[in-house]
């Protein structure tokens, strides 16, 4: 299986700053690919640190994996975000100006056909299938809490100016629920990953045209994002897609 990836990473309109992070590589002796994305928070820059935190750590990590070591991703995923939850709530701790800072984290594995996904918080993963878009994570924040005990509607929350008030992050505190799933893929699928500055700005019809134009002489990710900053986006602004290819 072979990869075409794209990705941007933008300050956005209005922030001074770019607390937003990603990254990602291929094992080519394994022929398995990896992205991460990142979403930082906390006073005095802190979120910039948090989100290259867990990046370094995943890098680092990734480095180690072998065609010896080959791992269950979805617990080798959720193992690496824990560690990386650990390094952060330390970091913090010792240092006064980083008190409080965390970051979000969606980290994806594909292989044989197969994306494995693992994420703490709101930034996302959506698929492109079969011209059909479907978003393969669910948010991390309070108001999805009170969706999923049947208190408001998903409608109610969509539109809801305290959306984005997470429920929980990596590096604020010592125990995280790291969320996991396997989806099936296929060569012509694309895996996209972002931060809420881009998918709450941009709906699933224009998600799902902008991930049918993208191919290896169109890099759709500019795009998004300014789209995405037209419609008001007021934050970072992050997106990286893998298309699978023969």
């Amino acid at each position: 299986m072979n990869y075409h990836i794209k990705s941007l990473c933008h300050q956005g309109a209005i922030r001074d700053n770019n607390e937003d992070a990603i990254s990602y590589g291929i094992h080519k002796e394994l022929g398995i690919a990896w992205m991460l994305v990142a979403d930082g928070m906390g006073g005095h820059n802190a979120g910039e640190v948090a989100s290259k935190m867990l990046v370094d750590h995943i890098m680092k990590e990734w480095n180690k994996v072998s065609i010896a070591n080959q791992a269950n991703w979805q617990a080798w995923i959720s193992e690496q975000l824990n560690k990386a939850n650990l390094n952060i709530l330390q970091q913090a701790q010792k240092t006064p100006e980083q008190q409080g800072m965390g970051t979000t984290g969606v980290l994806v594995v594909v292989e044989n056909k197969k994306c494995h996904i693992g994420w703490v918080g709101d930034s996302r993963v959506y698929t492109l299938k079969n011209k059909h878009v479907n978003q393969e994570t669910v948010d991390h924040t309070m108001l999805q809490e009170l969706v999923n005990k049947g208190a408001i509607s998903a409608e109610t929350a969509k539109n809801a100016n305290t959306k984005n008030l997470l429920s929980q992050a990596i590096g604020v505190r010592e125990d995280i629920t790291v969320d996991t799933t396997t989806i099936s893929i296929n060569s012509g699928d694309t895996i996209m990953l972002s931060t809420d500055g881009l998918h709450d700005f941009i709906t699933e019809q224009e998600i799902s045209e902008y991930l049918s134009m993208f191919t290896d002489i169109q890099d759709v990710c500019h795009d998004m994002i300014y789209r995405a900053m037209a419609k008001n986006s007021r934050d970072n602004l992050t997106v990286g897609l893998i298309k699978l290819q023969d």
